[in-house]
């Protein structure tokens, strides 16, 4: 996450020393449903380490995409599994407040399938089940329970 600000040099390496303060991490776990579109398959970890230089790609074990089949699509009970696994680290982080970003499609596999929602209200438009629309930012809570 970069904060943006003037272009006083001193504002600039204000800047990088705050957002490198902020685990900017990226997880396989978090993608769109994967295979047969090219445009699924996610580029080689050491060419997206080098233009994202903020970003920690330790997380991606392999530097080639092991998820994308050129011949087979993703099913929703294997995206759910990539959901679930990402889930299961997510809750063993020590922060309180997290931004997750990531493809529509994978954030209504993840309200619909894999997490229990309580809305707050009745509001179909402020359901968590509800298509996430392009930029789209919903606040959740979270609540990991072993059962």
């Amino acid at each position: 996450q970069w904060i943006m600000s003037g272009d006083d040099d001193d504002d600039d390496n204000d800047n990088k020393k705050a957002s490198s303060s902020v685990p900017f991490v990226a997880h396989e776990m978090i993608r769109e449903e994967s295979g047969v579109h090219v445009c699924d398959k996610r580029r080689p970890t050491s060419q997206q380490a080098q233009e994202f230089p903020q970003v920690d790609f330790s997380l991606l074990k392999d530097e080639e995409d092991v998820i994308f089949s050129p011949t087979l699509r993703e099913n929703k009970m294997q995206i759910g599994a990539r959901i679930f696994e990402f889930m299961e680290w997510l809750s063993e982080r020590p922060e309180q407040h997290v931004a997750v970003v990531s493809h529509s499609g994978w954030l209504m596999t993840t309200f619909n399938g894999i997490c229990e929602c309580q809305d707050d209200d009745d509001n179909d438009e402020k359901s968590l089940k509800t298509w996430f629309q392009t930029g789209e930012l919903r606040s959740v809570k979270l609540e990991f329970v072993k059962k």
